[in-house]
């Protein structure tokens, strides 16, 4: 897969003599994008963080671990898997594949009966809690260096990528984005970022609650979806990506889609969403500003 620009500027020269693979290269496309789409709409998100912009990753959850230090040159089981490259680990001089050894003096050991999942998220946990808690976070590299990273608030949603997986789900502060779905954009940044745009959508209007609420009533699932399609152009637009990548996602990566899909009934059909998100568009571009939280209009839900 060819990628662009954005995600190859995260093998600098601190990372030359890392190799990077195509998995580590999405996660940290996925990552980046997220990033520029959590900070730019943070002044209008109502739930924000303090956060990094690092994605830690564990040996432990290979195979065969120890083939995975030698494959990535690690220096330690636990290590930086992906980076945004606009955020401040990437800026601090962390680099994808940094072996990590301890977060705020905290050696980062597998305690016994404890299996990999354990120690990682204990790990991210501490890190991105002591980043929102405090406002930066020590990380205390395999190399023998000590960084100081500062945190600095962004919409609070988490992203994912998750292998093998053909889906793109968001609950009300984290997004799973399945690698096929990545795959199935070529590559194409704007389109990565229109995917991920409707799912953040998603988390920062809180429909999961009002899909609990609804026991997920179809109707509501679906003005949902056409909520998150019309609110993705608002964050695509404060980020920087053209908003019309969201018509072209429809129109190109969910058509294909479509094609093996007689029905769903949680969505409008492709050509009916292409349409909805370019009337949005318009209504966009005649607003005096981007400031979504007051000029969105939302959806009418049914009565349940």
């Amino acid at each position: 897969m060819k990628y662009l620009a954005l995600a190859l500027v995260l093998i600098g020269s601190a990372a030359a003599a890392q190799p990077v693979d195509d998995l580590e290269r999405d996660d940290s496309l996925a990552l980046t994008i997220a990033w520029r789409l959590q900070a730019a709409n943070a002044p209008y998100c109502a739930r924000v963080a303090p956060a990094t912009g690092i994605q830690l990753e564990d040996t432990a959850l290979f195979n065969d671990p120890a083939g995975a230090r030698a494959r990535y040159g690690l220096g330690s089981d636990l290590y930086i898997g992906a980076l945004a490259a606009e955020g401040p680990g990437a800026r601090a001089g962390l680099a994808v594949n940094a072996g990590v050894t301890a977060i705020d003096g905290q050696r980062l050991t597998l305690a016994p009966g404890k299996s990999g999942f354990d120690r990682l998220n204990h790990a991210q946990a501490l890190l991105d809690d002591t980043a929102a808690r405090v406002g930066s976070v020590q990380v205390s590299l395999a190399d023998g260096r000590t960084l100081r990273i500062a945190s600095v608030p962004v919409c609070n949603v988490s992203i994912t990528v998750d292998d093998g997986k053909s889906y793109a789900r968001a609950s009300r502060d984290a997004i799973h984005l399945g690698r096929p779905w990545i795959e199935a954009t070529r590559g194409k940044t704007d389109l990565v970022a229109a995917l991920i745009a409707h799912e953040m959508a998603h988390a920062v209007l809180d429909h999961q609650a009002l899909l609990a609420a609804s026991h997920g009533a179809i109707g509501v699932t679906r003005r949902t979806e056409r909520e998150a399609d019309r609110l993705s152009v608002w964050l695509l637009a404060n980020a920087g990506y053209p908003p019309e990548a969201a018509v072209t996602l429809q129109r190109t990566v969910v058509a294909r889609h479509y094609a093996f899909l007689a029905i769903d009934l949680t969505h409008d059909s492709w050509q009916t969403r292409a349409r909805i998100i370019s009337e949005e568009i318009a209504t966009l571009k005649s607003a005096p500003d981007a400031d979504w939280a007051h000029r969105f209009q939302r959806e009418i839900m049914p009565n349940p």
